[in-house]
């Protein structure tokens, strides 16, 4: 009985440690890599909010050139797309068909003015003798209305010498404002008419300045005017000066806005079917390298409008910002707390700025550590290999 006994417990001694030799075999498990990420906290900038509208850069000034007069081109003195000054002579009509009418009218008052001394003479002479009966009332009538008629052809003669002095003022066209030519629709030699398709020779458009019109909500230019009111409170402007709204623009695609400019015009009424009311503002059109206007008539422009004096915002990147459904939120990092990933909820702003970073209303304070990188690896709850960097942004146009 005592050596089975014996037996059995060297039996569960071989056995434990065989155990033990077999577990002290097996690989030992790698632990989880720390997921490496980089975080930024929020900058602190001041910002001013501003609206964006779209629109077309149009010529303060448009112009159709055209004859007055028919007749043939005598010269053509503009080149196609110059600038030119008011007053520029643009065509000559040949004048002589009016010279001649304008000679022949002068001709006519002379006759007329001699007709005119002669029955004033017949009739200094008549009347006395007509009171003494001889002369006939007749004959008295007569001479009377010879000067009558001689009036009358003195006053159309000189409306003809009018019309043929004007017609051939009209033979030399003038630009009656400052402006960039356009085509040549006529050239040396041919006839154009008074009137009609045939009577357009060029157009001009004004450069210098330029207007670009847009619509905006009658709530929102009814907040412009508050702005604008605000800020003369601040800064007092002499009496009799015009408040302005500015404007900045950008042409095309173009990210900068370089156009700096002011709305000059309002409409005097609201659209009752949008709730908009028509602006215009007004920019100066400088020159390039190349001498040439920067800006032309018809080209796409996108206007931007501060909405409110500039305030001091916390921003963050727009692409640390996550979605859950109608939240948003960002990841970040607790270092504090073993660099354990948390969930903050926040309210961004609607608009990211130019730089690339969106304003957060709520929910940050500002030293907070964001993840900027690597927030779809981040869980909350996990903890996480932090590397610090400045908070990622894209260049900002220079104006």
């Amino acid at each position: 009985m005592y050596s089975l006994t014996t037996s059995t417990k060297s039996l569960a001694v071989l056995a434990a440690a065989f155990v033990l030799a077999g577990c002290s075999n097996e690989p030992t498990l790698a632990p989880t890599p720390t997921i490496e990420v980089l975080v930024s906290q929020p900058v602190l900038e001041k910002i001013a909010d501003w609206d964006v509208y779209t629109g077309t850069v149009d010529a303060k000034e448009s112009l159709e050139v055209r004859a007055r007069v028919r007749g043939h081109i005598k010269d053509v003195r503009f080149t196609e797309g110059e600038e030119i000054a008011a007053g520029k002579d643009l065509y000559v009509i040949d004048a002589d068909p009016f010279q001649a009418d304008l000679k022949q009218a002068q001709g006519q008052l002379s006759t007329w003015e001699a007709k005119l001394k002669l029955a004033e003479e017949k009739i200094a002479f008549y009347k006395p003798l007509a009171e003494k009966g001889s002369v006939s009332k007749e004959e008295l009538l007569k001479v009377i209305a010879d000067k009558e008629e001689s009036i009358g052809g003195i006053a159309t003669t000189r409306g003809k010498i009018l019309e043929a002095e004007l017609n051939i003022g009209y033979c030399t066209i003038k630009s009656e404002i400052a402006g960039k030519v356009g085509e040549a629709l006529f050239t040396k030699g041919d006839l154009v008419n008074s009137s009609g398709a045939d009577s357009l020779l060029t157009t001009i458009v004004g450069v210098d300045p330029m207007y670009v019109y847009f619509y905006v909500h009658e709530r929102i230019y009814q907040d412009y005017r508050k702005l604008l009111l605000a800020r003369s409170a601040k800064e007092p402007t002499p009496p009799g000066t015009k408040l302005k709204i500015p404007v900045e623009m950008a042409i095309g695609s173009d990210p900068n806005f370089a156009y700096k400019g002011f709305v000059d015009f309002v409409d005097n009424r609201v659209d009752p079917a949008t709730s908009s009311i028509k602006v215009r503002a007004k920019f100066d059109n400088p020159k390039g390298p190349d001498g040439r206007r920067l800006l032309t008539a018809g080209l796409f422009a996108r206007l931007r409008i501060t909405l409110a004096e500039p305030y001091l915002a916390t921003l963050v990147a727009d692409r640390a910002i996550l979605a859950d459904q109608s939240l948003k939120y960002v990841l970040v990092v607790n270092k504090a707390n073993k660099n354990v990933v948390e969930r903050v909820d926040i309210e961004p702003a609607n608009r990211v700025q130019e730089n690339g970073l969106r304003v957060v209303n709520a929910g940050l304070k500002g030293g907070e550590w964001v993840i900027v990188e690597g927030v779809n690896r981040a869980r909350p709850g996990a903890s996480v290999a932090p590397k610090d960097g400045p908070m990622p942004r894209r260049p900002t146009p220079k104006n």
